[in-house]
């Protein structure tokens, strides 16, 4: 499922459900009061055996490869598993609705909306055992957020529908006359940072970001956006160019859909002209119901077997540990990479996917056909 795919009809369930169990006088339990990250992992494993359930969002099965995580810690402690897939404002936006009455545990979001999360008092700091070997750009001091991993923008080309030809620059994409799938821009955190690899290609950054809104803006009034995106339609052979995920996703797709000899062949490249490498953050729900579960889910996640799924799954992972060859085999050639540029400043990427998703509101929704 498209983790970007605005879910306004869950929205108004929960809306239902939270007004309908507060007028009734209802309040769920919330987080305890312990210090979690005081405790001992037997006794965190105690604790969310008790719980029994991890809820998240945003981290569904097939993206990175959470689906190997959540069944090593479905395995290891007996818990159940349920992801809602949403966008990364999408995921803050739960936290807060449901905040009397909380269902879910822990969340992934883009780096730049960690500070949004902890702007709006959704999150809770956890620092797991694995702490000091986190780079320091990587997290917030209190834990409130802790990068998992990292990708690059790249694009997933339909050699079947492109007549074989496949972009490398964002010059060329815009020459070819290729249709594009830009995905959730006002609130999805990798099409944000596709727009700002544009910019980039076209003398702008993370402090002039105008030349990507440009750039769509043009492709709008030549009407080739496509309102299709995700692994759905790219998989029915609906998209021509997907330019609005990580390196990550895409390879896993060319995997899955390249072996199915079906009317889609994909190639996955990084635009040489304008690419950044970001990464997404574990949020903690301040009032999750499942606490010492989700503490020990995150545990699980920054261990060395938690990173390496997230390699599996062709992602970046944050701690800086030795992968299995077959694994590191997997990867896109090194040169595919020289010229992306490598995103650690966590408030200029907020302060930019912000202003890109209100010129993308402003600007080129009006445009799109």
């Amino acid at each position: 499922m498209n983790r970007f795919f605005s879910k306004f009809c869950l929205f108004c369930l929960v809306l239902v459900f939270v007004s309908a169990f507060l007028f009734a006088g209802g309040k769920k339990e919330t987080a305890s009061t312990v210090d979690l990250s005081a405790l001992t992992m037997e006794q965190l494993i105690e604790g969310a055996k008790k719980e029994g359930h991890i809820e998240s969002v945003g981290m569904p099965d097939d993206w990175a490869d959470w689906g190997s995580s959540w069944k090593a810690v479905s395995e290891k402690y007996g818990l159940t598993h349920f992801d809602t897939d949403m966008s990364s404002a999408e995921e803050i936006q739960i936290f807060k609705v449901e905040a009397d009455s909380p269902t879910k545990d822990i969340g992934d979001v883009g780096h730049a909306y960690g500070k949004i999360a902890i702007a709006e008092g959704v999150v809770q700091g956890y620092k797991p055992r694995t702490w000091n070997s986190i780079p320091d750009w990587a997290k917030d001091p209190e834990g409130r957020w802790i990068l998992s991993y990292t990708g690059t923008m790249a694009w997933a080309v339909n050699t079947n529908l492109t007549g074989g030809k496949i972009p490398t620059t964002w010059k060329e994409l815009k020459a070819g006359n290729y249709k594009v799938s830009v995905g959730n821009v006002v609130g999805g955190a990798s099409s944000q940072a596709m727009v700002i690899g544009a910019a980039i290609a076209y003398g702008g950054g993370l402090d002039n970001i105008r030349p990507g809104i440009e750039f769509f803006k043009d492709l709008a009034r030549e009407d080739r956006i496509t309102g299709a995106y995700g692994a759905e339609p790219l998989g029915r052979g609906e998209i021509e160019v997907c330019a609005n995920y990580y390196d990550y996703s895409c390879l896993g797709w060319k995997e899955r859909y390249n072996a199915q000899n079906t009317n889609v062949h994909l190639e996955v490249v990084i635009p040489q002209d304008g690419a950044i490498t970001t990464g997404y953050c574990l949020i903690f729900n301040k009032t999750a119901p499942h606490p010492h579960a989700a503490a020990l889910t995150i545990e699980y996640l920054l261990s060395d077997e938690g990173q390496i799924d997230r390699a599996r799954g062709y992602a970046r992972p944050i701690r800086n540990i030795p992968l299995p060859p077959d694994v590191q085999a997997k990867m896109l050639p090194s040169d595919q990479y020289r010229n992306a540029v490598t995103i650690n400043d966590a408030d200029a990427l907020t302060k930019a996917c912000q202003e890109v998703g209100r010129l993308w509101e402003e600007e080129v929704i009006p445009l799109i056909k």
